[in-house]
């Protein structure tokens, strides 16, 4: 059995990490269940799995995000924690950046400080978005930080179908055409409870199953995947890093399915919502 040293740490091209399982936006068809799912990671759980990982893995990327990743109460620490585990690699936070108007300029130093690259994805074209939007993107040049500015206002892939009650529900495809066409295979390997998952989608699912964010019955397949856990052995770890597709690749569409215009829900449009994020609800919202 080979163990892990420095040189022989597996490579890996994007390691991804939900620090926080909810969203403050409603998106359809979020890929990460951010409308469906609350809460965060605690901390002590993060700090464990990093410190899991690091000794086995050398991701190329990583890439912290959510949900929205603002809401977690130990951002700043986090910040520095993945600096500290991960030296040698990228780091990106991936926003919404709504909340960013409301962050402590802590925040800001420790974005800079850990050389942490800021991309901020803009989900929807809309009157009473668009401003909220622009706040966001000049606090951080307020900073001294230019954000990498993610334009996902327009079509979005399906990964799963939403029925008439709203819930979501799974496709089931042929894993191995699923597959064939998945974007994130191989680019967004996901940490999350100590365990390595091949992509988000199976990662939150099977999370979201398990907690039952989602209906279990429906999504009993992702349960059955198997993640690769931190006591694997160098071998193990590779042979996971070239694998294909597996059954549970059947969740996913099999051809290109979009929502057209994102088909969001609009929570702009409501004037609670707009009162909430934009001050009063008869103001201008231009």
């Amino acid at each position: 059995m080979t163990t892990y040293t420095e040189i022989h740490r597996v490579p890996v091209r994007g390691l991804e990490v939900n620090i926080s399982y909810g969203c403050n936006l409603q998106c359809e068809y979020c890929t990460h269940l951010g409308r469906f799912m609350k809460g965060t990671v605690p901390l002590e759980d993060l700090l464990l799995w990093y410190q899991s990982w690091n000794r086995k893995v050398r991701p190329k990327r990583v890439r912290i995000l959510g949900g929205e990743p603002l809401l977690h109460p130990d951002l700043e620490i986090i910040l520095y924690e993945t600096r500290r585990y991960w030296q040698d690699s990228l780091i990106t936070l991936i926003t919404n950046g709504l909340l960013l108007p409301k962050m402590d300029g802590s925040i800001f130093y420790a974005l800079k400080e850990t050389e942490t690259n800021v991309s901020v994805s803009k989900h929807f074209n809309d009157p009473y978005f668009n401003p909220l939007f622009a706040s966001g993107i000049e606090v951080l040049r307020k900073h001294g930080i230019e954000p990498h500015i993610l334009q996902n206002s327009g079509r979005w892939m399906k990964c799963y179908r939403i029925d008439e009650h709203g819930h979501a529900r799974p496709y089931q495809s042929n894993p191995e055409k699923a597959w064939h066409i998945c974007g994130v295979k191989n680019i967004c390997t996901t940490l999350l409870d100590n365990c390595l998952y091949r992509c988000p989608q199976l990662a939150c699912y099977s999370y979201a199953a398990r907690k039952g964010f989602v209906p279990l019955e429906e999504w009993k397949a992702v349960l059955n995947y198997k993640p690769l856990t931190s006591d694997c052995t160098q071998e193990e770890l590779e042979a996971f890093m070239k694998s294909g597709a597996c059954e549970q690749c059947s969740i996913c569409p099999e051809e290109f399915q979009y929502a057209d215009m994102y088909e969001k829900i609009n929570l702009f449009g409501h004037p609670l919502i707009k009162k909430l994020f934009c001050g009063d609800p008869n103001d201008d919202p231009t």
